[in-house]
């Protein structure tokens, strides 16, 4: 088979990115994307386009042989940098397995190699970071094969509901199709879709196999890498507010302790957190918007369900809504705190009023 391995990493490397301020990017200039939609969209909904650039290939041997690197950058203004990196390949299905880890002759890994771009992207446009981030753990690869030509066959959905079990073993990185169970099998190919007989994609929970006789997959992997990016800025705002919230509950654990009140900085980190990771999620969430687009739609939705970014959307939610109450908690200790050293202080100046009298008459 004919195609190409592409290798999707989203970066979080700040609050945000002033993306109207980029004129170069690793001195190339950006460019909006552009990808190819349905004819029954409408022409006024927009489809967010973030600026790319596409950086010179190299050729490298690998252990799966010399292979041509070819290296692409997005930039999202919600904070995100996104590497993909292409492998072009023409082998039977059988020998794609090691294309999950690929590794280069001087050791380096994809993953490494990603991390390497992104941080030679950071600091190319490090004046539009707005609060960079610090950087962590290089991302897995969401890996996609995108094959152009299935053994010739004319009817791609067809092809692929024969050849189902090396499908699945392929995405599942099995060299011995046999040994996966029917249950299995089924598993992975739960979602499975097709526009026309000339198309089809498979998504898996690591892996997705997109296929299409006319060799066009900006679409479908655009969506993809949207999904794979909210479920890394999900995960990485869970990590963000299970930090924060330890921190906070530390923090106000000791001041209960003490007789004088709050600071208010205390209480004002504690609403800025608020607010920029309430931010954060609802651009997450805004970031993949089809409509009109429907089969589009239905990638994204497949893919949704498969990287069960609702869930983490939802734990997101549920942290956030914590934070709030801890936001509110403090809020409200301040407020009593103050409002009983008033008291006090009343009731030490009406003491004092009273001697001032009862002293003056004598």
């Amino acid at each position: 088979m004919k195609g190409q391995a592409v290798y999707l990493y989203a970066f979080d490397v700040a609050n945000e990115i002033a993306t109207e301020r980029i004129r170069e990017i690793l001195c190339a200039k950006p460019f909006p994307f552009e990808i190819r939609m349905g004819k029954t969209i409408p022409k006024d909904v927009p489809l967010y386009r973030p600026l790319t650039i596409a950086l010179p290939p190299r050729e490298a041997d690998s252990n799966v042989g010399r292979v041509t690197l070819k290296p692409f950058v997005k930039i999202f203004d919600l904070g995100v940098v996104s590497v993909s990196i292409e492998i072009p390949f023409d082998r039977p299905a059988t020998d794609l397995v090691p294309f999950h880890h690929v590794t280069l002759s001087d050791g380096r890994t994809l993953d490494k190699l990603a991390g390497e771009i992104r941080a030679q992207v950071v600091q190319s446009i490090r004046p539009a970071l707005l609060r960079p981030t610090e950087p962590g753990a290089a991302p897995e690869a969401y890996t996609v094969f995108c094959v152009a030509d299935p053994d010739g066959a004319p009817d791609v959905p067809q092809w692929v509901r024969a050849r189902r079990r090396d499908i699945a073993a392929l995405l599942m990185e099995e060299t011995d199709a046999a040994l996966l169970s029917d249950a299995q099998v089924d598993e992975v190919m739960d979602h499975t879709l097709s526009y026309t007989v000339h198309d089809s994609v498979v998504i898996d929970w690591d892996a997705a196999l997109v296929l299409d006789r006319d060799a066009y997959y900006d679409d479908v992997l655009y969506v993809l890498e949207l999904a794979n990016l909210q479920l890394e800025e999900f995960q990485f705002i869970d990590r963000t507010l299970d930090r924060h919230l330890n921190r906070a509950y530390d923090e106000l654990e000791r001041y209960y302790r003490r007789i004088v009140s709050l600071p208010d900085k205390t209480l004002s980190s504690l609403r800025q957190m608020q607010m920029d990771l309430t931010k954060m999620s609802d651009d997450v969430t805004n970031i993949a918007k089809f409509s009109g687009d429907w089969y589009l739609a239905r990638v994204y939705l497949a893919c949704r369900d498969r990287f069960h970014v609702d869930r983490w959307r939802e734990g997101v939610r549920e942290k956030l809504a914590s934070l709030d109450r801890l936001y509110s908690l403090a809020h409200s200790e301040i407020t009593n705190r103050r409002m009983l050293l008033l008291e006090g202080i009343i009731i030490v100046l009406f003491i004092i009023d009273l001697l001032a009298i009862v002293f003056t008459k004598r």
